[in-house]
């Protein structure tokens, strides 16, 4: 968050408009907004994200500073932008000379045989500012991340020192040292397959608790699911519900400043599967049942 907040000082000002995905994670939404942004909200397609003909008539329309995506396993939905559309997204953002930060934390947490690649891999004019971090794949209490914002290199450094001088050093030597090892990519390799063995296990245990008309995103990594359930639902207050037996759902309209997603949630599959899991699932599903 911290390099996302880097990136949108540097290029922007208050009262210009950002275009990002929508759904989109809540804090980017909420850090935006205080800073005096204005946010457009991109279709997106729950498989494939920001469709690029849908940003060239964006940015016909309106005039846009910048657009922010999470190219990878977005966070709420899951999708992963296919690479040739990444290609022709980079390409279309650096002919109108708007930059594109690039929310890349997911990446490096797939279920197939190779990492998709990101926006930045094609970016030959340093138009793309690349955002990451080891929060979601080793130590998120270590709190480290890292940007590679390409010709803007010089505004987000200036931002970074006046903001916070330098970083936890002890932390980023601790993590260096570790990756400088090689066992990071067996670590990973560790932590993809037990990703993927939790989605599966969610979405058997959705599909035996949950109504039948439930409708769910496949991601190919990450560890978010979201769910659409009957338009009688407001997710809001089955999450006011769910708390009431210790269970956590994040519902769909943190992730929007509109008026949508009210029959939505986002799910986590990060902790260990148990027994204890599937029991919240199977009350989370008779909740929703009770409410129809």
């Amino acid at each position: 968050m911290n390099a996302i907040a880097y990136c949108l000082m540097a290029i922007t000002k208050p009262g210009d408009t950002i275009a990002v995905e929508s759904p989109v994670y809540f804090g980017t939404l909420r850090f935006a907004q205080s800073i005096g942004l204005k946010i457009l909200e991109l279709p997106t397609d729950p498989d494939t994200g920001v469709d690029p003909d849908d940003v060239k008539k964006a940015l016909e329309q309106h005039k846009i500073k910048a657009c922010f995506f999470v190219t990878n396993f977005s966070n709420p939905t899951g999708y992963c932008m296919p690479d040739e559309q990444k290609e022709a997204m980079v390409k279309l953002l650096s002919a109108h000379g708007v930059p594109l930060i690039e929310d890349d934390l997911y990446g490096d947490v797939y279920f197939g045989s190779k990492r998709p690649r990101s926006c930045k891999s094609y970016d030959e004019e340093g138009n793309v500012l690349w955002c990451s971090s080891i929060s979601k794949t080793l130590a998120p209490g270590y709190r480290v991340g890292w940007v590679t914002p390409g010709k803007y290199f010089e505004k987000v450094k200036s931002l970074k020192l006046y903001h916070s001088i330098t970083s936890a050093t002890a932390q980023q030597a601790a993590i260096a040292s570790f990756l400088a090892t090689g066992r990071y990519e067996n670590h990973l390799r560790t932590l993809r397959q037990t990703l993927h063995a939790n989605s599966l296990q969610f979405r058997r245990a959705i599909d035996e608790y949950f109504p039948a008309e439930v409708k769910l995103s496949n991601p190919q990594g990450g560890f978010i699911l979201w769910a659409e359930l009957n338009k009688k639902i407001n997710t809001y207050q089955l999450c006011q519900e769910a708390i009431q037996q210790k269970i956590s759902i994040a519902p769909g309209t943190m992730f929007t400043l509109q008026d949508r997603y009210q029959n939505c949630m986002r799910l986590s599959y990060g902790m260990q599967w148990n027994s204890k899991v599937e029991e919240s699932l199977r009350k989370l599903g008779s909740i929703i049942k009770n409410m129809m």
